[in-house]
């Protein structure tokens, strides 16, 4: 009787590792949905996104898709999709079309693409992006210490790529890396290694953009942005904002 407790305790716990398996394994992803399926679910999950026409469908990932469209207004968004519980869902929708960093990796700086779908009606000639880290000194446990600023360029012709998926130049990713390691570099091996005396500081690298108009262009407005977990929002930064090269 004993023996047969067992083995039904047994049969229990397999059945649920089983369930809980099947419940939280997403699998190899399957094909992309059709573009009406894509417009269809886009407009379900915001149906102020009106999606019209989609311009193209960027697999940023193997489980992550940039979806630039255009409302039946003449508005330019982006959709997302993720691979998630067996299936392809739509995870965000923005309307502003406006730059951002687009996470596909959380832990290695490299899945990350800067997003955009632009207006061209907004007659932006150039997006400009910026790897910045401020310089900044000071002293710390009677250590004085030096962090040189970093600022780092990539252009976008926009005029001839209104919408587009940028993945981080691997510069900018080896320079994320070693970031974090001097954020994370325990304050125990400060005698052995002369950059730990940054261990205690937060990262203050950041990735902005400059966007460069036409003459012409009609006077800007604002529009509100909300992310999700894979959205990182980029800086709009001015030309004070940027160190000229000596």
């Amino acid at each position: 009787m004993r023996g047969r407790r067992l083995l039904i305790v047994l049969i229990l716990i397999i059945a649920a590792a089983v369930i809980v398996f099947f419940r939280t394994y997403d699998g190899k992803p399957g094909p992309l949905p059709s573009e009406d399926e894509i417009t269809a679910a886009l407009n379900e999950y915001d149906s102020e996104a009106d999606a019209a026409v989609l311009l193209d469908r960027v697999r940023l990932a193997e489980e992550h898709v940039f979806v630039p469209f255009i409302s039946s207004q003449g508005i330019h968004g982006m959709g997302f999709l993720k691979w998630e519980k067996r299936k392809w869902s739509v995870t965000r929708v923005d309307m502003s079309g406006r730059p951002e960093v687009r996470v596909t990796d959380q832990s290695d700086p490299s899945g990350r693409y800067v997003v955009w779908n632009n207006n061209p009606l907004e007659k932006v000639k150039e997006f400009r992006f910026y790897l910045i880290r401020d310089r900044n000194a000071g002293m710390s446990d009677r250590v004085n210490y030096y962090v040189p600023r970093v600022q780092m360029e990539e252009l976008v012709n926009v005029t001839e790529h209104p919408y587009g998926a940028m993945p981080f130049p691997e510069e900018w990713a080896g320079i994320m890396r070693e970031d974090d390691k001097l954020n994370k570099a325990p304050a125990v091996d400060f005698m052995d290694n002369i950059f730990s005396q940054f261990y205690f500081r937060p990262s203050m690298l950041y990735v902005g953009y400059l966007p460069v108009y036409a003459e012409d262009a009609p006077p800007r407005s604002g529009s509100s942005k909300s992310g999700d977990e894979d959205t990182e929002f980029m800086m709009i930064m001015n030309e004070t904002d940027l160190e000229k090269p000596q």
